[in-house]
């Protein structure tokens, strides 16, 4: 790409794009916009960059990604629609682009019609401008067709439709209302895996912009990692709340809209992630449990370690995880330490994931484990095969979340780095239903599979369940033996046992065969 006149040059002129953003209530923006295309920055300028970004200095170069996190009415989409003009119109891609080959300034959204927005903004720049207006060949209703080989064209945001083509820049707006979970048929993150490509030949920017929704999605990641000094420079991520970049915008309309319901007006008016008010858990509360950088540990020599189980079918969208730690003391403390979380997504053979999660169970030591009533017997046969107890929990997985939220307030446990993990404990909702009983779970579309196994972890470390785990289960018959909990003392051993040797102790809590040997004693 190169530059046939800096963008400082095109914002003063008002034969470019003088006219575009004028004033003083854009000044915000046009410092922005400058230090986006590697240009320099005055000393004032580089006030307003530290307070916008939190960094002292401009990138020096053209930047890769730019990502606006801004409240509503902030002039983000129109600041957007003349960055894609001035590289559509005022830079030069012939050295980019292959013989025939055209390149598209996309404007995208999560609606055709939000994205067709910035695209009318676009147009009107190029219309008003007759220099740039002698630019264009072509018009349809989506697509403006312009001389050196460029189009700006509006697409729908799916990650289906957004491939083939090579890009010199992509906008896509309102990207934190984009679908966030994983098995969404369109989500974020498979929309920006589909689109980066298209860029890899040009080094156009991606161009993200945005109002703030809930602490989760490829924005808030974005925000998280880049935003402040220590973020990638080529990553530019911009907060601000609607007037420090609108001063246009009434403030009463502003102080209204906070009287009526702060927690969302700090969302669309002051550019702050929502923090869910019925979360299970505080996102700071979990990060700050995180050892940063860790995502795994290796086992210690003298320690007792515990595990808990999800398993799943290999079918549908449930994922099979197994979460190991021990508990330490610390500090006149006990804390509990996650040392390895294990998940298979689907689709898998589960008979072939049961026997790596049974051997990464014995790697560590550990013979028996927990989990849920999944399947009836099935868990109890498939790890007994391998030489693993498995365990049903008596406790729901909304029981398990209860019953560990306190070590998570008092900071008693020590947490890998694995964000998918982190982002479902955080995603966990608390709903209060009919009799005041409250229950936990994650919300439609999204999963609870390593939050749910980290839960039962914690549980099993805990003192109460460390000293008498209530767990109950079926007995089964494999391998020469019976796998289960022990019988009761006065329970008489089967044919073929004799009390006290080891099968006998191995089946506590369950009925020996009968008429149906796998319903519950209690």
């Amino acid at each position: 790409m190169k530059k046939l006149v800096t963008m400082r040059e095109a914002l003063r002129d008002q034969h470019l794009l003088g006219d575009a953003l004028p004033g003083p209530s854009w000044s915000a923006w046009r410092t922005l916009l400058i230090a986006a295309c590697g240009e320099p920055l005055t000393d004032a300028e580089r006030v307003t960059f530290k307070a916008l970004t939190g960094r002292d200095r401009e990138p020096g170069e053209m930047i890769e990604t730019l990502l606006v996190v801004a409240g509503r009415r902030s002039g983000k989409t129109k600041a957007m629609s003349l960055l894609s003009v001035f590289l559509s119109t005022l830079c030069s891609w012939q050295d980019n682009l292959s013989l025939g080959e055209r390149g598209l300034a996309l404007f995208l959204a999560p609606t055709e019609r939000q994205a067709g927005v910035a695209r009318r903004y676009a147009e009107a720049i190029v219309d008003h401008v007759p220099l740039l207006q002698g630019l264009v060949e072509n018009r349809t209703a989506n697509a403006l067709a312009l001389r050196r080989s460029i189009d700006l064209e509006t697409q729908p945001a799916s990650w289906r439709f957004s491939r083939g083509f090579t890009s010199v820049s992509v906008a896509l707006d309102e990207c934190a209302f984009l679908y966030t979970a994983d098995d969404a048929a369109n989500s974020d993150t498979e929309l920006l895996i589909a689109l980066k490509p298209s860029l890899s030949t040009t080094g156009g920017p991606m161009l993200l912009t945005s109002s703030p929704s809930n602490m989760e999605g490829v924005v808030y990641r974005l925000w998280k990692r880049h935003h402040g000094a220590q973020g990638d420079p080529r990553c530019l991520v911009v907060q601000a709340d609607s007037r420090t970049l609108n001063p246009c915008l009434r403030q009463d309309v502003v102080d209204r809209a906070y009287e009526e319901d702060a927690v969302a007006a700090e969302a669309e008016f002051g550019g702050q992630f929502r923090q869910p008010v019925t979360a299970y858990l505080d996102r700071a509360v979990v990060e700050k449990a995180v050892d940063r950088g860790v995502t795994g540990r290796t086992r210690l020599p003298g320690v007792t370690y515990r595990a808990h189980i999800d398993v799943a079918g290999g079918t549908g969208s449930d994922s099979f995880c197994v979460a190991i730690g021990h508990k330490m003391h610390d500090a006149g403390r006990d804390i509990c330490v996650v040392d390895a979380l294990f998940e298979a997504r689907p689709p898998f053979d589960p008979d072939i994931i049961t026997k790596q999660a049974a051997q990464l169970l014995l790697q560590w030591g550990v013979s028996d484990a927990t989990g849920d009533a999944y399947a009836a017997a099935w868990p109890i046969t498939a790890f007994a095969k391998h030489g693993v107890r498995f365990h049903t929990a008596a406790l729901t997985t909304s029981e398990l979340y209860l019953h560990t939220l306190p070590l998570w307030t008092a900071a008693r446990v020590s947490m890998l780095d694995v964000p998918r993990a982190v982002d479902q404990l955080c995603n966990l909702r608390r709903k209060v239903g009919q009799g005041g009983k409250e229950n936990i779970s994650h919300p439609r579309n999204a999963h609870d599979d390593l939050s749910c196994v980290i839960a039962g972890l914690l549980w099993r470390l805990t003192p109460v369940a460390a000293r008498k785990p209530k767990i109950v289960s079926p007995g089964v018959f494999s391998n020469g033996q019976w796998w289960g909990d022990a019988a009761p003392a006065n329970t008489p051993a089967p044919n073929g046992y004799r009390q006290g040797t080891e099968p006998w102790r191995s089946y506590v809590g369950s009925r020996w065969p009968g008429s149906n040997p796998f319903d519950r004693e209690w």
